[in-house]
């Protein structure tokens, strides 16, 4: 049995330890990171036809085709081509050859995510990375 000294003792302890398990959560929510987006050029945009090398008698159903294409785009000083897939032959306005968009590489750096003309985020898996030489090596 504890005594009323004890017992108000553990229920302010039990209180201080709750305040500061809140107050941890509370910071790691505020310290998530929130993507920084740069200026991406995009370089090239080439239309991808090749299939799939690889092709095996199945069952399932064939794979639906779908338009894909060779986005060619630098980003700081690394240029990356990535590969972009869409249902239709769509690929939006702002991707033109020598225009700037938002981008930016994924925490992994498997994916570089390039804004659409509506500010959505689209990912596109790395192909390839290189990088970009600057004019002072060039000569």
């Amino acid at each position: 049995m504890l005594h009323v000294g004890e017992r108000g003792r553990r229920e302010n302890t039990m209180r201080f330890l709750s305040l500061i398990a809140s107050t941890l959560l509370l910071i790691s929510f505020a310290a998530a990171e929130t993507p920084t987006y740069q200026q991406a050029t995009i370089l090239d945009i080439q239309r991808n036809d090749a299939q799939g090398l690889v092709h095996k008698e199945t069952d399932a159903a064939p794979p639906t085709e779908q338009a894909r294409y060779d986005v060619k785009v630098q980003i700081g000083d690394m240029i990356y081509v990535c590969r972009y897939k869409h249902s239709t032959d769509f690929v939006p306005g702002n991707w033109e050859k020598g225009k700037t968009v938002e981008g930016r590489v994924g925490p992994n750096k498997h994916r570089v995510y390039l804004k659409d003309v509506s500010g959505k985020e689209v990912a596109l898996p790395i192909v390839t990375r290189q990088a970009a030489k600057s004019d002072a090596m060039g000569k």
